[in-house]
């Protein structure tokens, strides 16, 4: 007899909150148990008392208690969830890593950082950022997007920008035997073509799979294909559980 799909664990973007996945939530339906928390700093939570990407996995881990579970992130939350695999939790069993960034620094330019940071708690810059990588969304999905984007904490805004998005860890994750399902856009300007088909070079059990007119927010643009994709995989590792 099958077993049941595991746990989904979710890890928004950088900027985003737990309702960030809301679209992909409605798309899933009840497929298993799912678990959403805003990462602390973000959704107008405190950020925690130690910034690091082990601080941001543990706080996942935890999330998914004792139960067999996938982590699930998105962008900056693709690079947490890398970092809990990295910690080898024995109930996890999958990782689903969306537009993600890498374990190895984020590719970002020196003037694009100083950018962000001096863009923090500015409305109009984040309208204009956000439409620049998101403009396929509703205007009122986008609107949502803006607004999660300035319930960010300082601290934890610089942090990601100064130092979690600069982070290698492809030291501790190089070769992980998890199963990994990798999900991109054709279309990401925020982390170009290449970025998925790298991080899969490191993964031995990795899946790649590109969804086409879709760019870095693709679980937002294409919520139904990403749904399609997570139950099958979700499905299959849960099929294949002792």
């Amino acid at each position: 007899m099958a077993a049941d799909p595991p746990t989904l664990v979710f890890a928004h973007y950088f900027g985003g909150s737990a309702r960030s996945w809301t679209p992909l939530l409605h798309a899933l339906g009840g497929s298993g148990e799912q678990i959403v928390p805003d990462l602390p700093g973000f959704g107008g939570t405190a950020p925690p008392m130690t910034l690091t990407l082990d601080t941001y996995a543990d706080y996942l881990a935890d999330r998914a208690g004792v139960r067999p579970w996938i982590a699930v992130g998105h962008s900056m939350g693709g690079k947490i969830a890398l970092a809990c695999a990295a910690r080898r939790p024995s109930n996890l069993v999958g990782l689903v890593l969306i537009a993600a960034s890498p374990p190895t620094p984020q590719p970002m330019s020196d003037d694009d950082r100083r950018a962000s940071i001096e863009a923090f708690g500015n409305r109009q810059s984040a309208r204009r950022q956000l439409t620049s990588i998101a403009g396929r969304l509703p205007p009122a999905l986008l609107e949502i997007c803006v607004e999660d984007e300035l319930r960010v904490a300082w601290p934890a805004w610089r942090w990601w920008l100064e130092q979690g998005s600069r982070a290698d860890i492809s030291g501790r994750t190089h070769g992980l035997q998890l199963p990994v399902l990798i999900i991109t856009g054709d279309d990401d300007r925020v982390l170009g073509s290449d970025t998925a088909a790298q991080i899969q070079r490191g993964l031995p059990n990795a899946t790649l799979r590109t969804i086409a007119d879709a760019g870095h927010m693709v679980p937002l643009e294409h919520p139904e294909r990403v749904a399609r994709l997570i139950r099958d995989f979700a499905a299959k590792i849960g099929g294949t559980a002792a």
